[in-house]
């Protein structure tokens, strides 16, 4: 690597050094591996990083190369489970960064979905934040989770079903999903 890949490189790891070492944290929920995995995460995309042909796409390499060494880190410690009452998968979509009015309506949609999900039993709501939320694959997913491809499609067809009542239930929700899928149509 030459020096101004180099130089343009450590710009990138001190951009999402916290965020990556925060995405290993959700998972881990230990400091020290998170760390020890944040690192591995940059080692690997240093090693590979010019096979990267769009610089524009640094972040989605970087987490996807993140959410292997996550999903490893599992395979390697079987008897450690991800926690599935984790704050990483309590989270929230971000909502866009437009006007205040705007933001506050989002805001409460956020809101009013995270409480949807969490009508879902724990392992459901588990299998959502995962697949909705954090972009993982079924074959991730199960993984993570020690879930065979048919109980975890199960598990999550009922959870979408479920998920769908309660959205209909919900009175900003409704309408919400009422103006996407007529604007879809």
């Amino acid at each position: 690597m030459d020096g101004s890949a180099m130089r343009q490189f450590e710009e990138l790891v001190s951009q999402h050094q916290r965020e990556l070492i925060n995405f290993h944290y959700r998972f881990v929920g230990n400091r020290s591996d998170a760390e020890d995995l944040a690192q591995e995460t940059f080692i690997r995309a240093y090693l590979k990083f010019g096979t990267l042909k769009e610089p524009a796409k640094f972040k989605g390499w970087l987490m996807s190369i993140a959410r292997n060494l996550v999903i490893d880190f599992f395979r390697k410690n079987r008897e450690r489970n991800m926690s599935l009452d984790d704050p990483a998968l309590e989270h929230v979509a971000q909502v866009a960064d437009v006007g205040f009015q705007d933001r506050a309506v989002d805001a409460q949609v956020a809101r009013e979905l995270e409480r949807c999900i969490d009508q879902l039993v724990r392992e459901d709501r588990a299998i959502i934040k995962l697949l909705y939320y954090e972009g993982f694959s079924y074959q991730e997913i199960g993984e993570l989770l020690h879930m065979n491809q048919n109980t975890l499609k199960s598990r999550l067809h009922r959870a979408r079903k479920v998920l769908l009542t309660a959205i209909r239930g919900s009175a900003s929700l409704r309408d919400t999903v009422l103006e996407y899928s007529h604007g879809t149509e």
